[in-house]
């Protein structure tokens, strides 16, 4: 009987072991998952700096772009001068989109890594359920088999 026991008392501390190295990962997994988030939220508020600063740039570029033509008292509907100002400013709305959007990229990237590891510790806490219950039902395989019975 002794044997049993001991067989039984095994099982419930690996069971219990199994159980706390679930719930160690999915700690561990909601923690980052928790500075992902953070990055991700710093990143979206990056983005809108970002854009704002572009704006200003590009509003002041063609800010200086009408100042010069002024100043050479050129006509301002002129067709060059109108395709001058409005190819600066593509070029300005241009860099604005790809840098705000490598930006946004960056954050969800961050986001969708958050979700992956907020399930990957789920997961890591319902397989350390279920290894604690095979740990368990092992140990009762082995305490209560013909071989062990007899052999306290």
């Amino acid at each position: 009987m002794i044997g049993a026991g001991a067989s039984i008392a095994g099982a419930g501390l690996g069971a219990y072991g199994d159980i706390l190295k679930g719930q160690g990962t999915q700690a561990a997994d909601v923690f980052k998952a928790s500075m992902l988030e953070q990055a991700a939220e710093r990143g979206r508020v990056a983005a809108v700096q970002t854009g704002a600063e572009y704006s200003r740039k590009i509003a002041t570029d063609l800010g200086n772009i009408d100042a010069v033509r002024a100043a050479g008292h050129t006509d301002p509907t002129s067709p060059s001068g109108m395709a001058v100002r409005d190819y600066h400013e593509n070029i300005g709305l241009s860099q604005k989109a790809i840098a705000v959007d490598n930006i946004m990229a960056q954050a969800q990237q961050q986001e969708a890594e958050a979700a992956y590891l907020r399930k990957a510790g789920a997961f890591a806490l319902t397989t350390s359920y279920v290894s604690a219950a095979a740990d368990i039902a092992k140990g009762a395989a082995q305490a209560f088999s013909p071989g062990s019975i007899g052999a306290s």
